[in-house]
Parts: C-alpha cells; sequence; structure tokens
C-alpha cells in the first residue's frame, strides 16, 4: 500500500475520533526516519480561539491507537 493512501486511511478512520474531542486535523504524516516508519496525526482545535491541552491530545490518541489497532491499515 502506498504512503498515500494509508493516510487517506487513517484519515477516514481519525476524523471521527478527533472531531468528538472537538479538534480538527491539521496534517497527517507517515514516514520513515532511520529504520522505522512512523504515523503522525497533528490536531487542532475547532475553535481557533482554543489551544490543543494534553487532555485531547491523550483522548485522541488512546482512541486512535484502538481504530488503527483494529483496522489495521500499515
Amino acid at each position: 500500500m502506498k504512503k498515500s493512501d494509508i493516510c487517506a486511511e487513517v484519515l477516514k478512520l481519525a476524523s471521527p475520533i478527533v472531531q468528538e474531542n472537538g479538534c480538527t486535523i491539521y496534517d497527517i504524516e507517515f514516514k520513515k526516519e532511520g529504520g522505522d516508519y512512523y504515523l503522525r496525526v497533528f490536531i487542532d482545535m475547532a475553535d481557533e480561539n482554543a489551544k490543543v491541552s494534553l487532555n485531547e491530545c491523550e483522548a485522541v490518541s488512546r482512541a486512535l491507537s484502538d481504530a488503527l489497532d483494529a483496522a489495521d491499515p500499515i
């Protein structure tokens, strides 16, 4: 599977999770660093005047991790 296909699949999985937590997806990155591949989902708050807190990061990360484990897009 191509990197762009993986990012598109992750976008589908992540969008509802991120929205449930009052955030938006800023970017998705899947790239090789050293010998390993890393998937990063960057989020921002839906409200432009608010900042993403550790609580939102944690909630999105945990829920997205479970969804990624179940779907296994990589």
